[in-house]
C-alpha cells in the first residue's frame, strides 16, 4: 500500500478524535450536515442571484475592450488564485465550522455594498456600447464576493468529511452538488424575474441578496465547530503561495490525483463559457427577455443538480470514475448540438440599440430589434442544455468524490485549497476565451460552443486513458471510501 493510501485511511479513522462509525447517519438525524447544506446552498443562490444580475444588466457592454460579462467573471475569479493558499492554511490551522460563520457574516457586508452600487443606476437610454459607471462598481463587488468564497471553499468541501461517515462521503457528495446546483437554478430565476420586474429600482434586488446573506449566517450557527486539523500550522505572508507547493507536490508525486484534478478543473472551464454563454445566446440569438434567458440557465443547473444526485445514488459506497467517459462523450455531443441550432446573428447594430433601449422592457419587447426564435428552436434549446446539465452532474461528482477521499485528513484544507485555486485558474482563463472568442466570432454564441465540443473531446482523449491506466497500477479496492478493517 503506498504511503497516499496509508494516510488516508489513518486520517479517516482519526477524523478529529471522532470514531466516524458513531457520527448520525445522512440525512436527517444528521442536523449539523443539514445545516451545512442550508449554509452553502444560499450561499450558492445569493451568488447566483446578485451575478446573474450583474451580467444581465451588462450584456452587451464593453469594459477594457472586453465583454462586461467577461470582465465580471475574470474579477470574480481572480481572488481565488490570491487568497487560496492563505485560505486553505487558515482552513487547516482553525476550526472550519467557525470560519464558515465568520465568512457568512462578510457576505452580508458585501451584498450591502452592491445594493450602494445599485442606487447608482438611473434609467435614461445609453447611446455608447461602454459600461456606466454604476456596472463598474458593481464588478468591484463581484471581486469582493469572489474574495469571500474564496476563504469560504477550503472549510466548505475540506470540513464536509468531519460532518459524515466514510461511507456516506459519496451520497453526502452527490446532496451537496444537487443543493447547490438547485440554489443556482432558483437564484439565476429569480435575478431574471428581478431584472425584469425592478427596471429602475434595482436597489430592491439588492435588499433580497442581503436578506439571503443574514439567512445564511443564521444556518451557519448549526454546522459542527470540530477542532482545526492542523492547530500549529503557522500563517505568514507565504501562506498566500502555499498553494504552489501543495500542488508541486500533488503533481510530482501523485500522477493519478493530479490529472483528476486537471479533468475536474475542465468542468468548471466548460461551466465558465456555458453559463456566461447562455445569456448572450438567449438575449442576442434566441430573443428572449431576461426571466427566460435565466430560466435556460437555471434549465442547465437542474440538468447538473439531477445529474449529480443520481451520479450520488449509483455510487453505493464507491467511487465510479467509469462514468466519466461517457458522460464527456455525452458533453461534446449536445454542445455540438446547440451550434448547429438556426438562430438570429446580431450585429453590431443591433447591440448598440439594444442597449440603448435595455432599461425600456416596454419598447424594447415592442420593436422586436432581437427576433424571438420559433418554438421549437427555443424548446429544443432548452431541452439540450438541461441534458448538457445532466452529464455534466455525471461526469463532475466521481471526479469530486476522489478528490475528496484521497488526501489524507491533516491536509485535506490545504488540498482543496489547491484545487480551488486550479478550478478557478480555469474558470479565470474561461473568462477570457469567453470574452476574446464572442469578439473574434462577432458574437455568435452558438459558433463558441462548437469550440468548447472540440476542446472537450482533446482533454478526455488526452488525459483519461492515463488515468484508467493509474488506477489499474494500486488496489481496486481503493476506491472504496470506507477503509479497511
Amino acid at each position: 500500500m503506498s504511503q497516499h493510501d496509508s494516510d488516508h485511511e489513518k486520517g479517516i479513522k482519526h477524523l478529529f478524535r471522532v470514531n466516524p462509525e458513531q457520527l448520525p447517519p445522512l440525512p436527517f438525524k444528521n442536523k449539523s450536515f443539514l445545516s451545512f447544506l442550508a449554509t452553502q446552498a444560499l450561499g450558492a443562490f445569493n451568488d447566483n442571484v446578485f451575478k446573474q444580475l450583474v451580467l444581465l444588466l451588462g450584456v452587451g457592454y464593453l469594459m477594457l475592450g472586453m465583454e462586461y460579462q467577461a470582465v465580471v467573471q475574470f474579477l470574480f475569479a481572480l481572488p481565488f488564485l490570491i487568497f487560496s493558499g492563505f485560505a486553505g492554511d487558515i482552513a487547516d490551522r482553525f476550526s472550519k465550522g467557525k470560519l464558515m460563520v465568520i465568512c457568512k457574516i462578510a457576505e452580508i457586508i458585501i451584498a450591502v455594498l452592491g445594493v450602494g452600487a445599485f442606487l447608482m443606476m438611473n434609467d435614461g437610454s445609453n447611446n455608447t456600447i461602454e459600461a456606466p459607471l454604476y456596472l463598474w462598481l458593481l464588478a468591484i463587488v463581484a471581486f469582493l464576493l469572489g474574495s469571500q468564497s474564496a476563504f469560504f471553499g477550503p472549510p466548505k468541501y475540506g470540513g464536509l468529511p468531519e460532518l459524515v461517515r466514510p461511507d456516506d462521503l459519496a451520497p453526502a457528495t452527490g446532496l451537496t452538488q444537487m443543493t447547490t446546483f438547485l440554489a443556482i437554478i432558483f437564484g439565476v430565476a429569480v435575478a431574471g424575474l428581478l431584472a425584469d420586474l425592478l427596471t429602475g429600482r434595482m436597489y430592491l434586488a439588492g435588499l433580497v441578496t442581503v436578506s439571503i446573506a443574514i439567512l445564511g449566517m443564521l444556518a451557519s450557527l448549526g454546522i459542527a465547530r470540530n477542532p482545526p486539523a492542523d492547530p500549529q500550522r503557522k500563517i505568514s505572508a507565504k501562506s498566500f503561495l502555499s498553494v504552489l507547493p501543495t500542488l508541486k507536490n500533488i503533481f510530482c508525486n501523485d500522477p493519478l490525483m493530479s490529472r483528476i484534478m486537471i479533468v475536474y478543473s475542465w468542468f468548471w472551464f466548460v461551466g465558465g463559457i456555458t453559463l456566461t454563454a447562455i445569456n448572450a445566446f438567449g438575449r442576442f440569438q434566441l430573443g428572449l427577455n431576461n426571466f427566460d434567458t435565466s430560466l435556460m440557465v437555471a434549465t442547465t443547473s437542474l440538468g447538473i443538480a439531477l445529474g449529480s444526485v443520481l451520479v450520488g445514488k449509483l455510487s453505493f459506497g464507491k467511487v465510479r470514475l467509469g462514468l466519466v467517459v461517457p458522460a464527456l462523450f455525452a458533453l461534446v455531443i449536445f454542445l455540438l448540438c446547440l451550434s448547429v441550432l438556426p438562430v438570429h446573428s446580431p450585429g453590431e447594430k443591433d447591440i448598440e440599440l439594444f442597449n440603448q433601449l435595455k432599461n425600456s422592457p416596454e419598447l424594447l419587447e415592442s420593436t422586436r430589434i432581437i427576433p424571438l426564435a420559433p418554438l421549437l428552436i427555443r424548446t429544443t434549446a432548452f431541452v439540450l442544455f438541461f441534458l448538457l446539465g445532466f452529464a455534466s452532474g455525471f461526469f463532475s461528482v466521481p471526479l469530486l468524490a476522489f478528490i475528496q477521499a484521497r488526501p489524507p485528513l491533516s491536509d485535506k484544507g490545504r488540498v482543496f485549497a489547491a484545487v480551488n485555486w486550479l478550478n478557478w485558474i480555469f474558470i479565470l482563463v474561461s473568462a477570457i476565451a469567453y470574452g476574446s472568442g464572442m469578439l473574434l466570432l462577432d458574437h455568435q454564441a452558438n459558433y463558441l460552443f462548437a469550440w468548447l465540443a472540440f476542446a472537450t473531446l482533446a482533454v478526455g482523449l488526452m488525459f483519461l486513458p492515463k488515468i484508467f491506466s493509474l488506477l489499474k497500477q494500486i488496489k481496486p479496492d481503493f476506491v472504496y471510501l470506507k477503509p479497511h478493517k
